[in-house]
């Protein structure tokens, strides 16, 4: 039970270092192409709001949010490789990498962890 507990502590770490990073990453660049009238960067803002709304759920609905995060990863990093090629895998694994991997930590440790946060009522 103690080992749940950890993976699901280094889940949020990790979950909210991807979220944190990439959102400030996106914001700064993605607000200075969408300023200079450059629209190629919305849909990855899209697919990262759809991966950080996952990880702040995942937060309250570890299951749900877990889900949702696995699938902003996984469509950002379908998407980066579709764009760029297979000769882009890296930058595609370490866009869609950091939210996979908690996403699936948050969704196998779920039901299985007794966290203060989430016996919210």
């Amino acid at each position: 039970m103690i080992l749940i507990k950890i993976l699901h502590y280094i889940a949020l770490i990790f979950g909210f270092q991807a979220s944190a990073f990439f959102t400030f990453f996106l914001i700064a660049e993605g607000g200075a192409d969408l300023l200079d009238g450059k629209p190629g960067v919305i849909p990855i803002l899209s697919m990262m709001v759809l991966a950080v709304g996952g990880y702040i759920w995942a937060i309250s609905k570890p299951r749900k949010g877990s889900l949702l995060m696995i699938t902003g990863g996984i469509i950002m990093a379908v998407y980066l490789l579709f764009i760029g090629g297979i000769s882009e895998f890296k930058m595609a694994m370490s866009y869609g990498l950091p939210f996979i991997i908690p996403g699936l930590i948050f969704y196998f440790t779920a039901n299985k962890v007794e966290d203060p946060l989430l016996e919210r009522k």
